[in-house]
């Protein structure tokens, strides 16, 4: 079953709990390396997956029944946070700036100034131009 639970900051994280047992051939233990080397490149989506105590054999260190718990968290923030390309989206010089450099650079230096890519810059530049608004009147951000 599915449990909703708030952590530190006060964001939804769902969890569920389940049990894995390893594939023919292979051992719990390679079952636990593989699930932490996924668990390494899921931490930046938000998904966490830990292993949840089980029962071991204290003389051989062996699962007993040959299964391990697991627990998988999802923290909601992380999906709407609001990230990514559109806070990337304006910089910090206006339309009308980058239109008078462009005047006396290269595209490149352009960009520089700008502080994109020179693909983004080629982007912003076509549909600003595209909407008219491509001139040194453009007090917008770029």
């Amino acid at each position: 079953m599915i449990e909703k639970k708030k952590d530190t900051f006060g964001y939804d994280i769902m969890y569920h709990r389940f049990r894995m047992a390893p594939r023919d051939g292979e051992t719990v233990d390679d079952l636990k390396h593989d699930i932490a080397e996924l668990s390494d490149k899921l931490k930046a989506c938000g998904i966490y997956v830990h292993f949840l105590e089980s029962s071991v054999e204290k003389r051989t260190g062996r699962h007993k029944d040959g299964f391990i718990n697991v627990e998988v968290g999802i923290h909601e923030h992380h999906r709407t946070r609001g990230a990514g390309w559109f806070k990337r989206k304006e910089t910090r010089v206006t339309v009308a700036e980058v239109y008078e450099y462009s005047q006396s650079h290269n595209t490149k230096e352009t960009a520089e100034f700008a502080a994109v890519s020179v693909r983004t810059l080629y982007n912003r530049k076509t549909a600003l131009k595209n909407a008219g608004k491509w001139h040194e009147n453009n007090s917008n951000m770029f």
